[in-house]
């Protein structure tokens, strides 16, 4: 077997700042038959410490700030975060409401910004495809 599938092999670790889980729902979905991320190499990871790509949904809550900061903090370099849906991009129904925050992505200064409320699985994967090619960049 060619190890050519595992040059852009991806372990993510997924983090929920406060959302409404709709884009949890989508996220889940890549791993379904029709999208199955693991084709690409990709897996998500039990912790940070293992984890090449970061994603964020929700608007950050108070309550999850300090622990988004911690997971952040715990992962290794290079590392990339990606924040998926509107609210974790700062244009979100929920975001600034209560309290939540402007954005779990804009807090987290994510590096790729996934579009949608919720975003589709499709929109997710050029996503990470996005963060795989970035990652490229920053290992050479």
């Amino acid at each position: 077997m060619s190890l050519e599938k595992f040059l852009h092999s991806l372990g993510i670790r997924h983090l929920v700042c406060g959302s409404c889980n709709g884009c949890e729902l989508e996220m889940n979905a890549l791993a379904a038959p029709q999208y199955d991320i693991s084709q690409e190499g990709w897996g998500v990871v039990a912790s940070p410490r293992h984890a090449d790509v970061i994603t964020v949904t929700g608007p950050m809550s108070e309550a999850m700030r300090h622990a988004a900061q911690m997971t952040i903090e715990a992962a290794s370099e290079p590392l990339v975060v990606v924040a998926v849906g509107d609210c974790a991009s700062g244009d979100g129904v929920w975001c600034e409401a209560g309290s939540a925050g402007p954005g779990a992505g804009r807090e987290l200064e994510a590096s790729i910004f996934v579009r949608g409320c919720p975003p589709s699985p499709d929109a997710l994967r050029e996503g990470l495809r996005a963060a795989a090619t970035l990652l490229d960049g920053r290992k050479s």
